[in-house]
């Protein structure tokens, strides 16, 4: 690519091509004259760079960044991260007023990146080293996603006639979900990156955590604005997979130093949960926490765990009982328990919007279980539901529990084409935990678990399958459990020679027999 740019005719062309770019927008758009200048100065420093390192930044930035798309702050306030987010994540149309760029920013940063390392490796250049292979199951389960939902276009589009429009952002994210594992797995070295991978999240969290206490503190609450999230819902899975980097690092690796760090990095995460006010946060978390204890080797953390919990256990029905009828205080966690079980207004003789919303879908999903309506088909309003098309105009076709949603949309053949991917990362990332020996390879399986638990869960919850925090989180998640698979020969990929040398200790000596 280097030398494809040096040489003179294409240079001249393209800084011709440049200079007219930029004459066009300041006659047409002059607040975005400069944009030009910009994209060229980044093109040269990615065509430079390591692919790895280009991946690292655009994970950083699509991390720290508000998800615009999602409303933060429900629009009251807009944060110093707001505008990274506004240009990844919205329609450049919207953003830039120039019509026809019906896309955000993170689409072309991904095929970019991913036409980038597809021509380095087909001209043999050395920027890259060659990757860690993905396992085939992994893989080919990976392919039956764009598959799936080509069928469903076809099958809700040209016969059962549904609105092509809409059905688009039906499956957006989840088509792009695999071209960000492709472009992930040709750019994360390794286990070796695990370490960076985890100190990106844990940043991002706390500046969600810090900008969305500064917006309830000193924002919301001073001028008696009523606020139902501080940064966004999709924050969730985020806050969640930065609890289970320090906490699985801590259980893999029990010392003081894990252990501190694992309290003031949880502390500041859950102040950042305690104003965002979702309820799936902590239901996420529970699990996630369940997961890795029932995954997890009898080591001295989880005994003492268990004895202190059977210790606990007679007293649960008291505390159940009392928190059920004064659920405040240290009984709110009951509180949050019993509206996830009765809804929020069963106690005002209402029935909650969701459950209706999914009585709805269920019944959408009860004509056709197998093959479903395709997309661009709303579910049936079975039960009339609040309009709220004002607020969004296509809440037809958008289900918040997205699992019922793509079973309406898809049925049961749809939901295992799209979703096969996650059952083959969770077989891998255990089956890989047993057999890692370094403890940050072992906590990284654990993640990578928490990951698709995470999701999966605001799959149900919250629209989960549009959101793009959750698309990058459960690609990276896809990633990391696959090379983790290889490299410790849970599934093969490498030599078994290789595979041993990169499953061992600092000494470079194999840390014992898989568990």
């Amino acid at each position: 690519m280097e030398a494809f740019l040096s040489r003179t005719p294409v240079f001249l062309s393209l800084l011709g091509l440049l200079i007219l770019a930029t004459l066009g927008l300041v006659i047409l758009f002059p607040p975005i004259a400069p944009v030009p200048m910009l994209i060229a100065i980044v093109l040269w420093v990615v065509c430079k760079a390591p692919l790895r390192h280009s991946v690292l930044v655009l994970l950083a930035l699509a991390f720290w960044s508000d998800l615009a798309s999602e409303v933060p702050y429900e629009g009251q306030w807009k944060s110093p991260m707001y505008w990274p987010g506004k240009l990844l994540f919205i329609n450049l149309n919207n953003v830039t007023g120039v019509p026809g760029l019906g896309f955000p920013l993170l689409d072309i940063a991904v095929l970019g990146l991913l036409a980038l390392s597809i021509y380095r490796r087909a001209t043999g250049m050395k920027i890259d080293p060659p990757p860690v292979p993905l396992p085939k199951p992994l893989v080919w389960a990976l392919i039956l996603v764009p598959v799936t939902i080509a069928w469903l276009q076809v099958w809700g589009i040209f016969i059962n006639g549904g609105n092509s429009r809409v059905a688009q952002w039906q499956w957006h994210q989840m088509a792009v979900l695999p071209l960000m594992v492709w472009l992930f797995s040709s750019a994360i070295r390794g286990p070796e990156d695990f370490r960076v991978l985890g100190r990106i999240i844990v940043i991002g969290c706390f500046f969600k955590a810090f900008l969305g206490a500064f917006f309830i503190v000193t924002i919301a609450r001073p001028r008696g604005l009523y606020h139902e999230y501080a940064t966004t819902h999709s924050d969730t899975l985020l806050y969640v997979t930065g609890l289970m980097v320090v906490i699985t690092a801590f259980l893999e690796q029990p010392e003081r130093k894990t252990f501190w760090r694992m309290v003031m990095v949880c502390s500041v995460i859950f102040m950042g949960m305690h104003y965002n006010d979702r309820r799936l946060a902590y239901a996420t978390f529970n699990i996630c926490m369940f997961m890795a204890y029932f995954i997890s080797p009898w080591s001295w953390v989880k005994r003492y765990s268990t004895r202190a919990g059977m210790i606990l256990l007679p007293l649960m029905p008291l505390y159940l009982t009392v928190g059920w009828q004064s659920p405040e205080g240290i009984f709110k966690p009951v509180g949050i328990f019993k509206s996830l079980i009765e809804g929020e207004n069963l106690e005002k003789g209402q029935m909650d919007y969701r459950d209706m919303e999914n009585f709805n879908v269920i019944s959408t999903w009860e004509k056709r279980p197998i093959l479903g309506t395709g997309w661009g088909h709303p579910f049936d309003e079975v039960m009339k539901l609040p309009d709220i098309s004002h607020a969004f105009e296509d809440y037809l076709y958008h289900p918040h529990n997205s699992v019922l949603g793509l079973l309406a949309f898809g049925g049961v053949v749809g939901l295992s084409g799209l979703w096969m991917y996650l059952v083959v990362t969770v077989f891998l990332a255990v089956r890989a935990y047993h057999r890692a020996h370094p403890p940050e390879y072992r906590a990284a399986g654990l993640v990578a678990v928490s990951v698709v638990v995470a999701y999966t869960n605001q799959c149900f919850g919250d629209m989960g399958s549009i959101s793009w925090l959750g698309t990058l989180l459960i690609a990276l998640g896809v990633t990391c459990a696959g090379k983790l698979a290889t490299v410790t020969g849970a599934w093969p990929g490498l030599s078994s020679k290789t595979a041993t040398a990169d499953n061992s200790n600092e000494t470079g000596q194999p840390l014992g027999s898989p568990v």
